[in-house]
């Protein structure tokens, strides 16, 4: 447990954008990265991944972590955001540069942060400079379906653990590949038991077929860390997301063991 304490993986998503394209707002999946941050032992296996299914006809998207590997892990994500008009941002911050998401402004999800937190879930309206958004959008968190029906994914073809590389399917654009990087359409439950596919981007990826797999359950709600703390210091650790309403950052709250994958976030 002491290594594990030392040994982390983090992730960081850029996430989407809403533009203005003929007069209707069309929903537009613009970027995301990953950033692997490990300590520790280099030679044991870490692996993880982000997967980003989105399709941009039914606005579905889709944002879990994979861990691949054989080390167990921590895994957070967090998202940034951007809604144009005109090529103009409706957040008005001097530091935005549109052409560059690390710049977009974080996504805080609501309740409103209090010293009596309401609710035991986090909401996928948003709170502080991206509120003026919620009037087009929100964001739908956790998932939908549990126990046996709950979401089945295709496992990662890229086992590199220093590739930055987000497992990105349907209309989502990868930074560093500039389109997809993992078979399917992003739309919702597209994977299901028993179905096998292969690598879309060729070596060094796995050459081999994967089968399907499904993500753990979701024992809670995605939370804000206010709602986690007035949870009893038993129930604290569990399948299940935590998002910090001053940074943004989403961590899932227990260490995710190889061949696993979260929950999903989004």
């Amino acid at each position: 447990m002491k290594k594990s304490t030392k040994t982390f993986i983090a992730f960081c998503v850029s996430v989407v954008s809403l533009v203005l394209i003929g007069g209707t707002f069309a929903y537009t999946d613009i970027a995301q990265r990953a950033l692997n941050m490990l300590e520790g032992e280099p030679s044991l296996e870490y692996g993880g991944r982000v997967h980003d299914y989105f399709d941009d006809v039914s606005g579905n998207k889709d944002v879990f972590v994979e861990n691949f590997g054989s080390e167990a892990l921590l895994a957070r994500v967090k998202f940034t955001e951007l809604f144009t008009q005109n090529g103009v941002s409706l957040v008005q911050e001097g530091s935005i540069d549109i052409n560059d998401p690390m710049t977009w402004p974080t996504w805080i999800p609501g309740p409103e942060a209090s010293a009596s937190p309401g609710g035991t879930e986090a909401l996928g309206t948003r709170i502080g400079s991206n509120a003026p958004i919620n009037a087009y959008f929100h964001l739908q968190l956790g998932q939908a379906t549990h126990g046996t029906n709950r979401p089945w994914f295709m496992p990662t073809f890229n086992l590199d653990s220093n590739s930055i590389r987000t497992a990105t399917a349907g209309a989502g654009i990868d930074v560093e590949t500039g389109g997809a990087t993992h078979p399917g359409e992003g739309t919702a439950n597209y994977w299901t038991e028993g179905m096998f596919d292969a690598s879309i981007m060729g070596p060094p990826e796995s050459p081999e077929q994967h089968e399907t797999r499904q993500v753990l359950e979701q024992e809670r709600p995605p939370m804000t860390f206010a709602q986690w703390q007035a949870l009893r210091a038993s129930d604290r650790v569990g399948h299940f997301w935590v998002i910090d309403q001053e940074t943004g950052w989403a961590y899932w709250a227990d260490l995710l063991l190889g061949g696993q994958a979260t929950s999903f976030l989004l």
